[in-house]
């Protein structure tokens, strides 16, 4: 694994440099280079956790729209992870199908819905104009991992190697978080790449700071110590709890609300479900982490950033009592919920599409009225039953299974899981969609498949390391 890492390693170091410190002509050959060789790659795992971490940013690299290239003249600039799903679904095109999804009927009729959509966005009047057409393109070309993730990473000890990546992401993200609020500056400013980022400020003065580096790559990583707690002989134990609290450090420092209640739904319901910890183990396990967050507090400006995320924390309490503001610090449920709600209300069947009035009135704070915004009443219908039917077909599965029987707590992960990422796209981010971003759709592509993965390996475990 030295080897891959080192590898993993060089190839993120080659991106950095075509996309900071080289001149604008040698980035696409280095860019189209990187490719090359994972077209000509078998490491699938290695490849998807590398371009996750370009989709998903790296200590303050790889923002939005930064990896870019320009192959296309007059049209904007395409992402580079755009063009590693593109070769991607061409491999996978190439692949035999691995055995039937559970979840693939229903995951059809999303595909059919989402055509429907396409063609009611038309209907209903979306710009002719190239670059119009060139961004729903890149709306729906991410959701290919859908198809491409199950054929590509075929093992359950392909999705070790991959979240062998993503595991030290995880620390990375909480160490870029931990550098900011002491420094007031982020690792990539002081390295001398970027000039100013918007939530670099100086705690000591008295500002919360708002950062929350590489979110999806914390998401999955704290998604993935669940599972592999669940599958002993894969990963120390130890080392997965610190996984975990690396991971609810990032969302706490971060003095996002969502996401600390999101993340503790989910780790409330895995100790208490799955875990089922004694009482040696749960005092053992909250020392730890009372040791490691004291530790944090011996750092007066951390010690501050912490005072500051639990006062915004409490202004959860005024939501409760009726204040919609919660203080003045929240506007999804006076302003930006009301505009996309009213209209949908004029569409509220099947939604506007992938049309104009779509791009113009769709907000990604506020999740689930932009899937209605979008995709009308059908669509958040449908998209509740695909939620239902594979979530229950994992969760009767696992209730069907002998206790102690192989897969039979890992199963559960996910119903203990979604609870808590449900909350997050309901109140901090649109997460789930009739389209994606790249980054959200290597995210959802891995938890599907993985489920069905090891749904096919609960029937006979001895095929977890079989083609």
């Amino acid at each position: 694994m030295i080897r891959k890492l080192a590898i993993y390693f060089f190839w993120l170091v080659v991106a950095l440099a075509a996309t900071y410190y080289l001149p604008e002509f040698a980035r696409t050959p280095l860019y189209v280079l990187m490719l090359i060789a994972y077209a000509r790659s078998s490491n699938e795992p290695m490849w998807l956790a590398l371009f996750l971490t370009i989709a998903d940013g790296f200590i303050g690299f790889f923002n939005p729209y930064e990896a870019v290239t320009r192959l296309l003249p007059g049209l904007p600039g395409i992402e580079f992870e755009q063009l590693y799903i593109l070769v991607a679904f061409v491999k996978a095109l190439r692949k035999e199908p691995p055995e039937p999804l559970f979840h693939r009927g229903i995951l059809r009729m999303m595909g059919i819905y989402t055509f429907v959509l396409v063609l009611q966005g038309y209907a209903m009047g979306l710009s002719p104009e190239l670059n119009v057409q060139f961004r729903l393109v890149k709306f729906l070309l991410p959701l290919t991992l859908l198809y491409s993730v199950p054929r590509l990473l075929r093992t359950e000890e392909d999705y070790r190697e991959l979240f062998f990546y993503v595991f030290i992401m995880v620390f990375f993200a909480l160490f870029a978080q931990v550098f900011t609020i002491t420094t007031s500056v982020t690792p990539s400013q002081a390295l001398g790449v970027m000039k100013k980022f918007w939530f670099a400020v100086d705690v000591k003065k008295g500002y919360t700071y708002r950062g929350f580096y590489s979110d999806n790559s914390v998401l999955l990583g704290y998604f993935g110590a669940f599972y592999w707690l669940t599958r002993p002989g894969f990963f120390d134990r130890r080392y997965l709890f610190g996984i975990l609290a690396a991971a609810m450090l990032c969302v706490v420092l971060s003095a996002t609300r969502g996401w600390i209640i999101g993340f503790s739904i989910s780790l409330v319901l895995f100790l208490i479900l799955i875990e089922k910890l004694s009482l040696k183990q749960s005092f053992s396990l909250g020392m730890v982490g009372t040791v490691a967050v004291v530790l944090l507090l011996q750092i007066p400006v951390i010690e501050k950033q912490f005072a500051n995320a639990l006062e915004r924390f409490s202004t959860v309490q005024k939501l409760a009592g009726g204040d919609v503001t919660a203080g003045g610090t929240l506007s999804r449920l006076n302003e930006r919920s009301p505009r996309v709600m009213d209209k949908w209300s004029e569409a509220p069947i099947s939604g506007w599409g992938f049309s104009d009035e779509f791009f113009r009135y769709g907000d990604f704070h506020v999740g689930n009225q932009n899937i209605l915004l979008h995709a009308g009443i059908i669509g958040a219908i449908l998209m509740l039953v695909f939620i239902l039917v594979y979530h229950a077909k994992l969760f009767l599965r696992s209730w069907q299974m002998p206790r102690g029987a192989p897969f039979e707590k890992s199963l559960l992960v996910w119903c203990t899981f979604f609870p808590g990422w449900f909350f997050i796209h309901s109140s901090s981010g649109q997460k789930f969609a009739f389209y994606a971003d790249p980054t959200a759709a290597m995210v959802i592509g891995v938890y599907l498949s993985l489920g069905a993965l090891a749904y096919r390996l609960s029937f006979n475990p001895s095929q977890g390391d079989g083609h």
